[in-house]
């Protein structure tokens, strides 16, 4: 992370979120880590609305990805990318006897990627499947 950097980390579990702390010290960027614990989507909607994310990356509450993709996208900067991790969910995502929340949620996200004319994305079949999103 340059200088001045910071890095907005969003998480449920203080447990989880700790597992991490030591790393971040080791590294000596715990100063530049500002960990919210709160729901991923109500810290998304009360950031700021104007651009000012350079990169973000996705990966956990696949129910919400949509919502996320839409309140990080809005804030990128031109140039800025979103990463989201896990867009084929073992394959599942493209077989339509899975009809299960998470699976419906990332099919949905997958098609509003591929429609959004704010980006320019690439989904890369590394393991379970990688999208980045790059705003115009």
């Amino acid at each position: 992370m340059a200088d001045g950097g910071r890095l907005l980390a969003c998480d449920v579990s203080e447990e989880w979120a700790a597992i991490g702390r030591p790393y971040w010290e080791r590294a000596g960027v715990v100063d530049r880590i500002d960990l919210r614990i709160a729901p991923a989507l109500e810290t998304l909607r009360a950031l700021d609305a104007k651009p000012v994310i350079d990169i973000a990356f996705i990966d956990a509450d696949k129910d919400n990805y949509p919502a996320y993709y839409e309140e990080i996208v809005r804030r990128l900067r031109p140039g800025g990318l979103v990463v989201l991790d896990n867009v084929f969910l073992g394959g599942r995502v493209l077989d339509p006897a899975y009809q299960q929340a998470h699976h419906l949620a990332v099919r949905r996200l997958n098609d509003m990627i591929t429609r959004d004319k704010r980006v320019h994305s690439v989904m890369l079949p590394v393991r379970d499947g990688v999208t980045i999103a790059q705003r115009c």
